[in-house]
C-alpha cells in the first residue's frame, strides 16, 4: 500500500518521519510497528525490525560502486557488523541478494559503476535499493523525486508504485499531481495536524486542503484584496532578463531552461507549489547559487561571474525566507548596518511601516514574525535597490499583519521592481502586474496577473492539489 503524506512547508512531515524512524523522540503518544510498541526503540533496532528510510539529502558512498553500496547494506543486515571484514566475494547468499535488489531497482546494468559517476536519478534509485537491503517491511521515502528531471521522475515513481504492491510505503512528496496518481491513501498535514485523510479524490476535494494549498477560505470565499490600480510596465525597459536558466544542488536538477523578465518598476509574482524551484530561482538571480546553464543579465550587464555582494551593489536585493536579522541588535541598528548612500532614509521606512517606529529600540529577537518581516523588507530598501526579490514575505503571518505588509508593497509599486515568491495566488495576484508559475522546475504560465487571477480553474490546475479533470475522473471511479 502506498500512503502519501503531503502538506505545505513547515507542516511537520519530516518531523513525523523522524519520530517514526527513531531519530526524534515523541513528546506524547505511541508508535506501534508490526504489533509491537517501538516508541522508545532506538533507530538502528527499528531498522532491523524492518523500517527502512531514505532522506531528502542523498546518503550513499560516492567512491564505492553501485554493487558495493548495496552489498555493504545487505552484508551488515545478514551477518552483523562484527563480520564486515569477511571476504565479500565468498558470500554467495549476500551477493545473490545484492543482485536481486539491483535488478528490482533497475541498476543491474551499472553495478560496476562508481557512484560518483551516476546521474542524480540513478542515485535516488540506489538509495531506495539500499533501504531494501535491510529486508524492509515499511519504507519511509522523504521526497525521493526532489531534484529529478521529468524522465527520472517517471522512472522513480514507477519503482515506488511497484514496491508498494508488496511493501508498506509512506511517501513524502511535493509533486502533488504524481502523488495523486500513484497513491492508495493520502494524509494532509498542516501546522502539525492532520487536516484530511483518505482516498486521493476525496482529499483533493477537501475544503481544508484547498485552503492550505491555495489560501482560500473554507467556504470558498477569499479575503478582499487591496484596491490597487494595475500599472502597465510592459513598455518599460527590461531590468532583469534570465534566459534558459537551469540550476540545482549536488548534481540534481531543480530548474530547467527557465526564462524570466522583469521590467523597471514592475511587480512580478513567482508562484508554484512547494519544492518546484522558486527559492532556487531567487538564489540564482541573486548570485548565491551558481546556475548550471543559461544566462542572467541586469540592465544588460551579465551576472555570470559576479559575486553576490557585487550583484547586490548593482541594485538587486534579496529578502530571504526566515528574515535573517541580527537578533541582538535593535530595529534601528539592523537597518543602520545595511544602510548605503542612495537607499531610503529611516523616516521613509517608518512611513512605510508605522509599526516599526514604535518598535525602533526593540531587539530583533523580541519582535513578532510580522515585525521581523517588515525589518527585512526595510533592510532591502535602505540600500539603493532597483529590484527586490521577496521570498515568501507573507509566510506565517497573521492576516492583519499580512495586510500591513501588502499595503507597504503596494506603496512600493512603480518605485522599485519586485519579484514576489508566494504559493497563495489569491494573496499576491491583485498587487502584481505579471505572474510566472513554476511546475517541476519549468515555467508553466507566464503572463498578465489579471488573467491568472480570474481563471480559477487554471489556478487549481497549476497550483492546487489536482487537475480538475483528474479529480472528476477519480470521483467517478
Amino acid at each position: 500500500m502506498l500512503h502519501s503524506i503531503i502538506g505545505p512547508n513547515g507542516a511537520g512531515k519530516t518531523t513525523f518521519f523522524n519520530m517514526l524512524s527513531g531519530a526524534l523522540k515523541p513528546s506524547g503518544g505511541r508508535i506501534l510497528f508490526d504489533g509491537s510498541d517501538v516508541t522508545r526503540t532506538p533507530m538502528h533496532v527499528r531498522a532491523r525490525l524492518g523500517i527502512g528510510r531514505s532522506f531528502q539529502i542523498l546518503s550513499i558512498f560516492q567512491n564505492l560502486t553501485v554493487f558495493e553500496n548495496v552489498r555493504v547494506a545487505v552484508q551488515a543486515q545478514r551477518t552483523g557488523s562484527a563480520k564486515m571484514l569477511t571476504d565479500a566475494y565468498a558470500m554467495e547468499e549476500v551477493n545473490a541478494k545484492t543482485w536481486s535488489i539491483l535488478d528490482a531497482v533497475g541498476l543491474a546494468d551499472v553495478a560496476a559503476e562508481p557512484c560518483i559517476n551516476l546521474p542524480h536519478g540513478a542515485k535516488r534509485l540506489l538509495e531506495i535499493g539500499i533501504t531494501l537491503a535491510i529486508d524492509s517491511k515499511l519504507l519511509l521515502l522523504d521526497e525521493p523525486l526532489a531534484g529529478l528531471a521529468e524522465a527520472d521522475r517517471v522512472v522513480v515513481a514507477d519503482l515506488i508504485g511497484k514496491l508498494a504492491q508488496t511493501l508498506g510505503v509512506l511517501l513524502i512528496e511535493h509533486d502533488i499531481d504524481r502523488v495523486l496518481a500513484i497513491s492508495d491513501r493520502i494524509s494532509v498535514l498542516h501546522q502539525g495536524r492532520i487536516i484530511a485523510d483518505g482516498k486521493p479524490a476525496d482529499v483533493a476535494a477537501n475544503p481544508d486542503v484547498v485552503a492550505a494549498y491555495l489560501g482560500a477560505a473554507k467556504d470558498g470565499t477569499q479575503s478582499p484584496p487591496p484596491s490597487v490600480e494595475r500599472m502597465a510596465h510592459a513598455k518599460a525597459p527590461v531590468l532583469l532578463a534570465a534566459n534558459a536558466v537551469s540550476a540545482g544542488y549536488g548534481g540534481s536538477t531543480v530548474l530547467e531552461a527557465v526564462d524570466l523578465a522583469v521590467h523597471a518598476g514592475e511587480a512580478v509574482a513567482l508562484l508554484g507549489r512547494n519544492g518546484v524551484g522558486k527559492t532556487t530561482l531567487l538564489r540564482g538571480l541573486s548570485g548565491t547559487l551558481a546556475i548550471s546553464n543559461g544566462s542572467i543579465a541586469f540592465e544588460d550587464k551579465p551576472l555570470a561571474r559576479l559575486k553576490p555582494y557585487e550583484i547586490n551593489r548593482l541594485g538587486i536585493s534579496l529578502v530571504p525566507e526566515g528574515r535573517r536579522l541580527f537578533p541582538n541588535l535593535t530595529v534601528v541598528e539592523n537597518l543602520q548596518l545595511a544602510t548605503r548612500p542612495g537607499g531610503i532614509a529611516l523616516d521613509e521606512v517608518f512611513e512605510l511601516f508605522p509599526r516599526l517606529r514604535e518598535r525602533r529600540a526593540a531587539k530583533a529577537e523580541s519582535l513578532s514574525g510580522g515585525e521581523r518581516q517588515m525589518v527585512a523588507i526595510a533592510r532591502a530598501l535602505v540600500v539603493p535597490s532597483k529590484l527586490i526579490l521577496l521570498d515568501e514575505p507573507f509566510e506565517g503571518l497573521a492576516p492583519a499583519v499580512v495586510k500591513e505588509v501588502m499595503d507597504a508593497l503596494v506603496k512600493l509599486r512603480g518605485k522599485v521592481a519586485m519579484v514576489i515568491v508566494e504559493h497563495h495566488a489569491e494573496t499576491v495576484l491583485p498587487i502584481v502586474d505579471r505572474a510566472y508559475v513554476l511546475v517541476n522546475g519549468q515555467i508553466a504560465f507566464a503572463g498578465d496577473a489579471a488573467i491568472l487571477e480570474r481563471d480559477h480553474d487554471l489556478q487549481a490546475r497549476l497550483l492546487g492539489v489536482v487537475q480538475a479533470e483528474a479529480a472528476q475522473a477519480r470521483g467517478a471511479a
